[in-house]
Formats: structure tokens, sequence, C-alpha cells
């Protein structure tokens, strides 16, 4: 029997070397181009939010902002009523990135789906999104 997690991580594999590749003159990498692009949709943001929409947990949030941060792409900033909470702003760097960055993973998305018709697209897209959910819910429940 065939698994279908087979197909899921084998697509998953090129995503991250095809992303890894068109990211590197960047100084980015397919794991830290996502953080980028939430800070640069939604400037302020604080960083306890990131590990909900990113799907990973505090620990490599935290490790990936100081790696964003070193590279000048993000700052981090507390209130001053708040000393314990993060806001995270795009630096003009990062700002400018986001078109390239917006490029590429479109651009991927197009390569990854091209010989689908738009309504296995869909289809897809929705059935992967179960698939995420599903496995979000055991995970979440289970450990």
């Amino acid at each position: 029997m065939e698994l279908t997690y087979k197909w899921i991580a084998i697509a998953n594999r090129y995503t991250q070397m095809y992303l890894n590749r068109q990211l590197e003159p960047y100084g980015l990498n397919a794991s830290q181009y996502v953080f980028l692009l939430h800070i640069c949709r939604r400037p302020g943001i604080t960083q306890d939010k990131l590990p909900d929409l990113i799907h990973i947990n505090k620990s490599n949030v935290t490790r990936a902002l100081a790696q964003l941060e070193s590279a000048d792409l993000v700052r981090r900033e507390s209130k001053p009523d708040d000393k314990r909470t993060a806001h995270i702003y795009p630096t003009e760097k990062a700002t400018a990135l986001y078109p390239v960055i917006m490029e590429i993973v479109e651009t991927w998305d197009a390569i990854l789906t091209g010989r689908l018709t738009p309504e296995e697209k869909g289809q897809l897209r929705l059935l992967l999104q179960k698939a995420a959910r599903t496995s979000f819910d055991f995970v979440s429940k289970d450990f």
C-alpha cells in the first residue's frame, strides 16, 4: 500500500529545495521567509501571535526572529506599558524584499500546480487544508 504522506513529503522536500535556492541571494531560507510575509502584512504583530500563524513552536519563532533581526530584516519593540510583549516590525530592507519573496512563492505555486486544471487546484487546496486541520487536531490533542 502506498502512503499519501509519501507524496506530501516529496512535494514539501522539493518546495524547500526550490525556496532555499531562490531565497539564498537575499540571505533567506525556506524556514525564514514566511515570518517576513506575516510581519510585512501585519507590522507590529506581537511575537506571541506568530506560532499560531506559522504553525511552529515558540522557541523556533524566537530563534528565527533573532536571525532575521541580526540580518536587519526585522526589529523588535516593547511597549512602555508592557515590556513582556514584543512587537515585530519589518525594516525597510524587509519591506523591499516582500514583493520579491511573493514573486518567488507565487512562481513556485504555479510550477507546483501547473499540470492541474483550475478545478483540480481547488480540490487539492481543499483536501490539503482538511488534512492539515486533521493533523493539527490530532497532534494538539495527543501531544
